[in-house]
């Protein structure tokens, strides 16, 4: 019985950990989005490519930002029990 309920507490560990993965990489995406955007118009860097094109991909990488974050937020505040 006990050694049962270590197991589920290391699995539940786990899932925390992985939660919190998953917010620190959205976030981190979020910033790549938003460096790529707003990189050129404030001379934070100089890319060979248009601005047009930094902004998809600045948007692309913002949204799959939102989705790690609401994939981590969801997993680490509503576990099931």
């Amino acid at each position: 019985m006990l050694m049962q309920q270590e197991r589920s507490g290391n699995t539940r560990t786990r899932v925390n950990y992985r939660s919190l993965g998953e917010l620190i990489r959205g976030i981190f995406f979020l910033l790549l989005g938003l460096y790529a955007i707003f990189a050129q118009k404030y001379n934070l860097g100089q890319f060979q490519v248009s601005q047009t094109v930094l902004n998809i991909f600045g948007v692309i990488l913002i949204a799959y930002g939102l989705f790690r974050v609401y994939r981590g937020t969801k997993n680490l505040f509503h576990q099931k029990d």
